[in-house]
């Protein structure tokens, strides 16, 4: 969209608006969003908008290619270079660390790819998807708490891009900025210097939230290509200063030996599993976009496995040096930049700390993006399809972000570490009831018109509105892990020490022990039996392949499953009047 469309739309967006201020019902209809991608119903569906309708075929943009890429550009990312520097303050030396990454990752790797197969196949994304297994208003559930994850990680991520934003203006102005007076106190946990580079990094990333999901993809291919380089040369900077002290090393830092190590590597790769954990249950927003069903599987199972260790262990290495030489252990990337300016400051010191502050600004807002923003506006477009839409979902994301005060968390690593591992408890089991649920119970057959409609006779409607099925399976895994938890915070009771335990594997024990409790209770009474005699993904190929081959890929044949896909997603909108 060229400037002069820009200029336009603007407008006569500023012309809708001053009309809408002439009656009340002219300015409801001015905040409604676009009812469905085929216009206007004589009754409005409560259940669906232009978001939350299945994809059609011109949004089907991201090939293989754009998921390596993305998942590439993520492990470049603040938050995995902390993850594994962050595992050497609580006792694990820098191969147990990096052992830990790559075992969790991979699981995590697994995960993401077995949850994008359903929206591959049928493009919709993940508040859609949850009325399959969570019933029509069950599905709220899962939403509501991706969403309060992802407000969390939404906050988080504009803090750090906040904190390379103080360090570039540091680069620039120097001690008349760094050495400002701080008026704020100390035990608010940020300074005068973070909150105004915050404030800068929030507003000059308002613009780009405009784009849409399924345009969004080249910033990760810019970010694929531009962050190895920058951590490669933080890394190598680093390496250079700890010269002549055996890497990976750490003085002053004892490890962990016997049981003790054993379950504090659980407990990191628990952890692992928490950065990711979020990704995992929301994928279905990035898959629903993918050109053929296949292209999110091999791109994604091997780049988020490959990039998160890589970058993981330029952190933990570049740490070990860092601390070696200068004597302090900085297990986060913006602390490491602001060490290296007060131990260097030259123009070639300020230069490279300038250039490596926008590449993690880029890698804070990319990863952010299509992590947490994007999927924070697609979730809440459910609860309120009338008046919220994934652009308006994304923006508002954004305001209540920086209302939380995101930065406690990072005030340590041991707190950053908590945080990881506390809420991937909550999100495991969403995880494995939805996993199961398709590939299993379901065998990956899923009748589209279903998902909108208030029909209590409908196949996802349940109990009054809720399949009690994910209600139980859900609550027998989550409240396993919940007591080791609570003993984080202090609490102490009779057997703590076993619980906790059991809190350090509490995002696997949430996935399999819902999945096997739902595949248990998916056999009893007459549950899917008509889904459970059908060929995987027989509804699939009938309703929207109809007479077509898988194919592989191709120009032809990609074309020839949007040709089929289109008169599907008419079908889906009638159904919906």
């Amino acid at each position: 969209m060229g400037p002069a469309n820009v200029v336009a739309r603007f407008g006569n967006w500023c012309s809708e608006f001053r009309a809408s201020l002439h009656s009340k019902e002219a300015f409801v209809r001015f905040l409604e969003t676009k009812e469905s991608r085929m216009g206007e119903n004589e009754e409005r569906n409560k259940w669906s908008n232009k978001d939350l309708d299945i994809s059609p075929p011109e949004d089907w943009t991201w090939a293989w290619w754009d998921y390596a890429a993305f998942w590439w550009s993520y492990g470049f990312s603040v938050g995995v270079w902390s993850l594994g520097s962050s595992m050497i303050s609580v006792g694990l030396n820098y191969w147990q660390a990096i052992i830990c990454v790559f075992l969790g990752h991979t699981l995590g790797a697994v995960g993401v790819v077995l949850h994008s197969r359903s929206a591959a196949r049928y493009h919709f994304g993940f508040p859609v998807e949850s009325r399959v297994a969570w019933g029509m208003v069950g599905s709220y559930f899962p939403v509501i708490v991706r969403v309060m994850v992802g407000t969390i990680w939404n906050g988080l991520s504009i803090i750090q891009g906040g904190y390379f934003m103080a360090i570039l203006i540091r680069c620039i102005f120097g001690k008349r900025f760094y050495e400002m007076h701080n008026p704020i106190p100390t035990s608010s946990g940020i300074t005068i210097q973070e909150l105004i580079g915050m404030l800068i990094y929030f507003t000059l990333s308002l613009p780009i939230l405009w784009i849409r999901p399924s345009k969004v993809k080249v910033i990760f291919s810019i970010k694929s290509v531009v962050l190895p380089p920058v951590a490669l040369g933080l890394f190598i900077f680093c390496m250079i200063q700890g010269k002549g002290k055996p890497p990976g090393s750490f003085v002053g830092y004892k490890t962990l030996h016997g049981s003790a190590l054993g379950w504090g590597m659980m407990s990191a790769i628990n952890s692992c599993m928490g950065k990711t954990a979020s990704l995992i249950v929301n994928q279905p927003d990035l898959a629903r976009y993918a050109r053929t069903p296949s292209a999110p599987v091999l791109s994604q199972l091997t780049a988020l496995i490959i990039g998160n260790t890589f970058c993981a262990t330029l952190g933990i290495f570049a740490t070990s040096a860092i601390q070696n030489s200068w004597g302090k252990l900085t297990w986060n990337p913006w602390d490491l930049c602001n060490l290296i300016l007060t131990h260097s400051w030259s123009a070639g010191a300020r230069t490279g700390i300038a250039l490596v502050s926008m590449g993690f600004m880029l890698s804070v807002f990319a990863s952010n993006l299509g992590a947490n923003a994007i999927p924070w506006g697609a979730d809440t477009s459910i609860l309120l399809p009338r008046f919220i839409n994934l652009r308006r979902g994304v923006y508002i994301s954004y305001v209540i972000a920086i209302c939380i005060c995101p930065w406690h968390i990072l005030k340590n690593s041991a707190t950053f570490l908590r945080f990881l591992g506390g809420y991937s408890v909550f999100l495991g089991p969403l995880v494995g009831i939805s996993i199961t649920d398709y590939l299993v119970v379901r065998r990956g057959n899923v009748f589209v018109p279903d998902l909108y409609t208030s029909d209590r006779k409908g196949r996802y409607w349940g109990i009054y509105g809720v399949s009690w099925r994910a209600v139980v399976a859900y609550l027998i895994a989550v409240i396993l892990p919940i007591p080791g938890f609570t003993t984080l915070f202090g609490e102490k009771f009779a057997g703590s020490a076993a619980w906790l335990k059991i809190y350090y594997v509490g995002w696997l024990i949430g996935c399999v022990l819902s999945s096997i409790v739902y595949f248990l209770l998916a056999k009893v009474g007459d549950f899917c039996v008509e889904e459970g005699k059908m060929a995987f993904e027989e509804v699939a190929d009938n309703q929207v392949l109809e007479g077509l081959p898988q194919g592989n890929g191709s120009g032809s044949d990609i074309e020839a499953r949007k040709m089929a896909m289109a008169s599907d997603v008419v079908e889906v909108n009638k159904s919906s009047m």
